[in-house]
């Protein structure tokens, strides 16, 4: 059961002019029907920022005087609120569970991930081989056995949640950085990207994904 929460309630959410790990978050909003101010920083305000957050990074939500630092912290926080974390407490779990699926999958693709943005010097396409590939395909493999399993065309219960926000970012993600097609990143797991059209097409959803502002990642 959510929280009560107001309409009226006043949240800030401060993170770089990117979609990155604050839009699974921003879509969270859109998909509550909840107002919030999308503070979006350039890189050279964080430095006088960074020992004013809770853990010295971004994303950092703000609400009644309160600061939330950690994406995944942030997003399971208002996905409860809202209604959007399950419906049980089983439910619950499982979301946090393939949540977590999703974080090990970006932990394992971090460094390409640096040299995909420019953020580090290597070898993108060594480093696609080499950590991409497996950690994609075992993310891909659990998920698309999920689907299939659940059957309700998201990963848990019957409506979606906030997990299904969550990998349809990750799908993003992947084609973004790694400059790679649909028909290559998606071989063999088909059930993925229809899984991202799924989200993508909701109503509170679909408005947001056409005219959010465009970034590399």
């Amino acid at each position: 059961t959510p929280f009560e929460f107001s309409m009226k309630d006043n949240y800030k959410l401060t993170y770089f002019n990117i979609r990155g790990r604050a839009e699974p978050i921003r879509m969270l909003f859109r998909l509550a029907g909840v107002q919030f101010e999308d503070r979006r920083i350039e890189l050279e305000e964080w430095p006088k920022m960074k020992n004013k957050t809770p853990f010295g990074s971004l994303p950092l939500l703000e609400y009644n005087h309160e600061q939330l630092g950690q994406s995944q912290a942030i997003t399971r926080y208002l996905a409860t609120r809202f209604g959007l974390s399950g419906r049980t407490p089983l439910e619950e779990a499982q979301v946090d569970a393939f949540a977590d699926c999703i974080v090990d999958f970006l932990n394992a693709i971090d460094e390409f991930h640096l040299v995909a943005c420019g953020l580090q010097p290597g070898s993108k396409g060594e480093l696609y081989e080499r950590s991409f590939c497996p950690a994609r395909d075992k993310l891909f493999t659990v998920m698309q056995k999920q689907l299939k399993k659940n059957g309700s065309g998201w990963l848990v219960g019957s409506s979606i949640t906030s997990v299904d926000i969550q990998l349809a970012c990750v799908l993003k993600q992947m084609l973004d950085e790694s400059g790679r097609g649909e028909d290559e990143i998606l071989r063999g797991f088909g059930t993925i990207g229809e899984h991202q059209n799924k989200v993508h097409s909701h109503p509170r959803l679909a408005p947001y994904i056409e005219s959010r502002p465009k970034s590399q990642f």
